[in-house]
């Protein structure tokens, strides 16, 4: 119920601030669960991908964003997780995987932290990613946004109107038991691909 609240008051936010044009929509078709990886600009993307799905989406988040009891409750219902950036958080891990086979897609940022535009993409994925999906056996849905960090920028306190675009690209797919390093660096070079 929160998560559709929320979504409903994000989706007059968007219209807005931050009007959205989505390329690719012939590949967020897909049923089941399957992982999104997206390229992270702003405190916005995770809002921004899931007002582009009329299902419920999971996110992994990073655990200081929890620290405020009242905060976490919120990102709770709508479903956000967290994990520690710093480390190999396996209890982050095994959530995803918990909620991928309860059938719920989950939003991944590989990059970890929000990067600025020229170098997003550019830094080396953590093999968080590739053994998600190594894992799981699960396809992945790799999304580029563009123009997020211009509504709102780290730091901002507030947002400012620009325009965002949200590129999906064709869902990759990778063996179970794929070498987790190989998987990570292959679905960055996707996510760059559609920043082109």
């Amino acid at each position: 119920m929160i998560y559709w609240f929320a979504w409903v008051i994000w989706k007059g936010i968007s219209a807005l601030f931050f009007p959205r044009t989505i390329r690719g929509k012939e590949n967020i078709t897909l049923s089941g669960p399957f992982i999104i990886a997206s390229n992270h600009l702003s405190n916005l993307d995770p809002m921004i991908i899931g007002l582009c799905f009329n299902r419920k989406l999971s996110y992994v988040a990073k655990d200081s964003l929890f620290k405020n009891n009242i905060f976490a409750f919120f990102l709770h219902k709508v479903g956000a997780f967290p994990i520690k950036r710093d480390s190999s958080d396996f209890r982050a891990l095994r959530e995803t995987l918990r909620r991928l086979k309860a059938g719920c897609p989950v939003v991944v940022f590989p990059e970890g932290t929000r990067q600025k535009s020229k170098e997003a993409t550019q830094k080396k994925a953590p093999a968080g990613i590739g053994f998600m999906v190594a894992k799981s056996g699960l396809p992945v849905l790799p999304v580029y946004i563009k123009g997020s960090d211009k509504t709102m920028p780290p730091g901002a306190k507030g947002l400012k109107r620009h325009p965002v675009t949200v590129t999906f690209g064709a869902p990759l797919n990778f063996s179970k038991g794929q070498d987790f390093h190989a998987i990570s660096g292959e679905i960055m070079k996707k996510i760059n691909v559609l920043k082109a």
